[in-house]
C-alpha cells in the first residue's frame, strides 16, 4: 500500500500535509473533514510545479458545512469565484481529468511540499506562515 498526502487548509489558514493512502477513498476524505458527505470542486489554476501532470487539482469540503454553520474558509471562497462562502476546512488532492471519474489520488512528498509553497506564495492573505 503506497502512502501519499493530501493538503489540508483550515478556516484559520493553517496548512499541513496529511498522510493518506495514495488511492484516497471517499471514507478517508469524510473522516478528515468530520462529515458524511464531501463535495469536490476543481481549483481554477494549477501551480507551475504541476505542469505536465496527468491530474487536475481539486479541493474537497464538507458538503453540509453551511448547514452546520461552519466558519468560512477564505481560500476556498477565493477558489470558488462566486462570492458565496465555502465553509469549513478543505482538502486538496489530485483528481483524474475525466470529470466522470471519482478517483482521488494523494500527492508525493515533493508534490505536497510544492503545493504548500505555492499556497504560501500565491495566497499570502489567506495562508498563515
Amino acid at each position: 500500500m503506497e502512502l501519499g498526502y493530501v493538503v489540508r487548509v483550515s478556516v484559520t489558514g493553517h496548512t499541513e500535509a496529511v498522510d493518506v493512502m495514495m488511492d484516497v477513498p471517499q471514507e478517508t476524505l469524510c473522516g478528515l473533514l468530520e462529515t458524511d458527505v464531501t463535495e469536490r470542486m476543481r481549483v481554477p489554476v494549477m501551480p507551475d510545479a504541476f505542469a505536465g501532470e496527468d491530474f487536475v487539482l481539486c479541493y474537497f469540503i464538507d458538503a453540509r458545512g453551511g448547514d452546520k454553520a461552519l466558519p468560512a474558509n477564505a481560500l476556498g471562497t477565493c477558489f470558488y469565484h462566486t462570492g458565496c462562502p465555502i465553509c469549513g476546512d478543505l482538502l486538496l488532492a489530485a483528481c483524474a481529468q475525466d470529470s466522470d471519474s471519482a478517483a482521488v489520488r494523494g500527492f508525493s512528498k515533493a508534490q505536497a511540499d510544492a503545493l504548500l509553497e505555492w499556497l504560501r506564495t500565491q495566497f499570502p492573505a489567506y495562508i498563515q506562515s
